[in-house]
């Protein structure tokens, strides 16, 4: 089952993804990421339910693209259309928390979820890199019980290498860099990639 034009917004009309796709965006520019918070913006004036995933200053900066895209966040999250999460101290709790929030989006009868998430790494007061991995992984896992889209973004210019092989390339199944949508080759499935994680911390 795929959902065509899911990637309209941002200048991807050719492309699809299949429900419940989890996709790393590698961004490098202010530009490309605005173009990302176009595949909330096709939601917002569909009847998605949209979904920002961060930490505080990346969530506040989606916000603002939104607003300068003529929409009024606060209106929105009081009406059910968007929900703004934050991570909890564990990767349990925080899928459990996407979890619920995307369970309420359907059962006020969203036809689909689209999660944009910049979770950012190395802050304080934020999970550390090993459960962050851990979340990436399994996040694909959760996302097939719903119908959504998860859109995790990359920025290339700041993060270390390994968490752009580790987080970005290992744990999605479906990359875009530029105007390139492709299954990616380096995905690791999930049992797999966890087991590697338990044995490089051991």
């Amino acid at each position: 089952m795929c959902t065509n034009n899911i990637l309209l917004g941002m200048g991807l009309q050719e492309d699809y993804l299949n429900l419940s796709d989890h996709v790393a965006y590698f961004w490098e520019s202010d530009r490309e990421f605005k173009k990302a918070v176009g595949f909330l913006e096709v939601g917002l004036r569909a009847n998605d339910h949209c979904v920002i995933f961060g930490y505080q200053d990346a969530n506040d900066r989606v916000l603002q693209v939104l607003r300068e895209l003529g929409f009024e966040p606060r209106q929105l999250m009081e009406s059910g259309r968007l929900s703004v999460l934050m991570a909890s101290a564990t990767c349990d709790e925080t899928l459990a928390d996407i979890g619920a929030t995307f369970q309420k989006a359907i059962a006020d009868g969203a036809p689909l979820i689209r999660l944009l998430g910049n979770i950012g790494w190395n802050r304080p007061k934020w999970p550390e890199e090993e459960d962050l991995l851990a979340f990436e992984s399994r996040v694909t896992d959760a996302a097939r019980q719903f119908p959504c889209v998860v859109i995790c973004m990359y920025d290339i210019r700041a993060l270390a290498g390994q968490v752009v092989i580790r987080g970005g390339l290992e744990c999605h199944p479906v990359t875009i860099r530029g105007n390139v949508t492709r299954i990616n080759p380096h995905y690791v499935a999930v049992e797999e990639f966890l087991e590697s994680q338990r044995k490089r911390i051991s």
